[in-house]
């Protein structure tokens, strides 16, 4: 199978020839090609054709199956609404905000105006689809070239408003709190048709760090579930694709354990991604059984970041003997730490697809 048969076969519920891996290398790729952030982004900039070969050089060197069709960070139209980046060259950092549009409520309807210009006027943003444009040339049809959003609050807190901010604003002034996200949120889904016109050719992969971890399942129902609702619904009919789900908290206990039947069984999400407390075993049961989906199968970010070869070679081959062979996918339980040494990720995603191919064949 090529890279993009493998995906289709677990959307299908089908036994491929081994397990697809998707890696969610973000800053990863930066490092791999040798540079520091600064030579790749920084304030007003991002080079477009530097950021296409740190998916085709990360592709060449892993030969993973999904992948992102450009560098991404998280904070795409924070400085033309106001805000301020933090863009640091030591090795193994992220890009981060100094300061955030609305650091005050009294700031809001001014940056609210600006919201019309972003896609204008964000550089950073004409970057990435710059980069989609290439890579989506370079590798034809055969690679599954995934889209990158973010979902209401989530977004919010790394375009509008700090995180410490947010959370308190949706106890102490939950309209206010609404509308940020809305706001994050529909700028996300024009972000997110900006991507598939540039050449994206997969399915959207959200990421969103609130789920139970940053709220509660009653919060997450109001702040969370909405939000991931619009995007499913604008995925599917102005794309014909689907929403895969990264969430973070625990979602073993009923309260949370019911927001998964919501997430798939009313809003359509078609595959999820848990975070660490989710071990191999427990995903087969309790999502792929389950539902019928594609589930993330997970290796720790810390423990793939400090290895090593031989401990990620034994690890691998535990996680992908305890997993459903018509639904599972390989993937970190977070982005690819940004400093992983490469021999390790080509460890984790060579084991991966060598172990499951023998053991397919086996049950087969």
């Amino acid at each position: 199978m090529n890279k993009k048969e493998r995906i289709q076969a677990i959307r299908n519920g089908e036994v491929p020839d081994c397990m697809p891996v998707f890696p969610f290398i973000l800053t990863h790729g930066v490092y791999a090609c040798g540079w520091r952030l600064p030579d790749i982004t920084g304030p007003g900039f991002l080079d477009g054709e530097k950021s296409a070969q740190t998916v085709l050089e990360t592709l060449k060197k892993y030969d993973y199956d999904i992948a992102f069709g450009s560098y991404f960070d998280l904070y795409f139209g924070l400085e033309v609404l106001g805000g301020t980046l933090k863009v640091t060259d030591q090795y193994g950092g992220v890009v981060g905000a100094e300061k955030w549009p609305v650091e005050d409520p009294l700031d809001w309807p001014e940056v609210k105006k600006k919201f019309t210009t972003i896609f204008e006027k964000d550089q950073r943003i004409k970057g990435v689809l710059d980069s989609i444009k290439i890579v989506a040339k370079e590798v034809g049809d055969e690679v599954p070239i995934a889209v990158w959003g973010m979902p209401g609050a989530t977004n919010c807190t790394c375009l509008l408003r700090n995180t410490e901010a947010l959370t308190k604003d949706m106890i102490r002034d939950p309209k206010f709190a609404y509308e940020l996200c809305d706001y994050s949120n529909k700028f996300n889904i024009e972000f997110i048709r900006r991507q598939y016109d540039a050449g994206a050719n997969s399915v959207t992969i959200l990421g969103d760090v609130f789920g139970t971890e940053l709220t509660s399942p009653k919060m997450y129902e109001k702040f969370g579930l909405p939000f991931i609702q619009e995007i499913v619904d604008v995925v599917k009919k102005e794309f014909n694709q689907e929403v895969w789900l990264h969430v973070h908290g625990d979602f073993r206990g009923p309260k949370a354990n019911a927001l998964l039947d919501i997430l798939v069984n009313e809003i359509g999400v078609k595959a999820l991604h848990l975070d660490q407390d989710h071990d191999a075993a427990w995903v087969k049961e309790n999502v792929a059984d389950k539902y019928k989906i594609p589930a993330a199968v997970m290796y720790h970010g810390p423990h793939m970041f400090t290895g090593p070869e031989d401990k990620i070679d034994k690890d691998v081959y535990d996680i992908v003997s305890n997993c459903s062979p018509n639904y599972s996918y390989m993937a970190p339980t977070c982005e690819v730490p940004p400093d992983v040494p490469m021999s390790y990720i080509d460890t984790w995603v060579r084991k991966t697809h060598e172990y499951s191919a023998k053991i397919y064949s086996e049950k087969k």
